[in-house]
């Protein structure tokens, strides 16, 4: 892998793909060999048996985030966390743990997969967040709430964009007032594919998380700009 092939986004907080399989019987030893192999390209440095398989996982430093795939008996999961790793690192590490695990054990199909995407946005005109869905997303003020009897804020949104053509995925996005910073807006999109994959065809997965990070990462932006105009 080499850092061309994705820029960072430093606004995202972290990436998760589960991909879903019928389980399967795997040993530890297999797992470790499949570190030990993917351990220089992938950049993991620490393998952890768990109650269900292993952990592979890179070294926490300071200013930089963790990368780990955890093995279950009927899933695996990739994390970015921290770090703003874009589609085409993390699927290269994908690629090279399959390509590995493959040689050692059978896995035909990915039943179903999700990946959730958690990201940060700052309010288009730079004030408070809860004052600013309130007003551009719902067109409310302080007077609209007087039936409830006291002051209320809008906290957040949520959105479903399901797939318009077959196999998109399904897009569950929720937006809110990040509590860290109250100028920012926390966005997370959980998107979800129900239909299976042969494990013959990883580069359908490869052209299905572009496709998903463009939603977080270009339309959704979009969409929040054109709310404050």
């Amino acid at each position: 892998m080499t850092e061309s092939m994705s820029a960072p986004d430093p606004s995202t907080l972290g990436v998760s793909v589960d991909l879903i399989h019928l389980p399967i019987q795997v040993t530890t030893e297999m797992l470790r060999e499949v570190y030990v192999e993917v351990s220089g390209t992938c950049g993991y440095e620490n393998f952890t048996r768990t109650a269900t398989g292993a952990q592979l996982q890179s070294s926490p430093e300071p200013g930089s985030g963790v990368s780990r795939v955890t093995f279950g008996k009927d899933r695996i999961q990739f994390e970015e966390q921290g770090a703003g790793t874009g589609s085409e690192v993390l699927f290269r590490r994908i690629e090279e743990v399959f390509r590995s695990l493959g040689q050692r054990i059978n896995i035909p199909m990915i039943v179903a997969r999700t990946r959730t995407h958690r990201t940060l946005l700052r309010v288009p005109s730079g004030g408070n967040a809860a004052t600013w869905l309130a007003e551009k997303a719902f067109h409310l003020d302080g007077d609209d709430f007087n039936a409830i009897g006291r002051p209320a804020t809008i906290s957040g949104l949520r959105l479903q964009l399901p797939p318009q053509v077959q196999g998109e995925a399904n897009h569950l996005v929720r937006i809110e007032a990040w509590l860290k910073d109250p100028r920012s807006l926390f966005v997370e999109d959980v998107a979800t594919w129900r239909f299976p994959l042969p494990t013959t065809q990883m580069e359908k997965l490869g052209q299905d998380l572009r496709a998903a990070e463009e939603v977080t990462a270009v339309g959704i932006p979009a969409w929040v700009a054109s709310l404050g105009r």
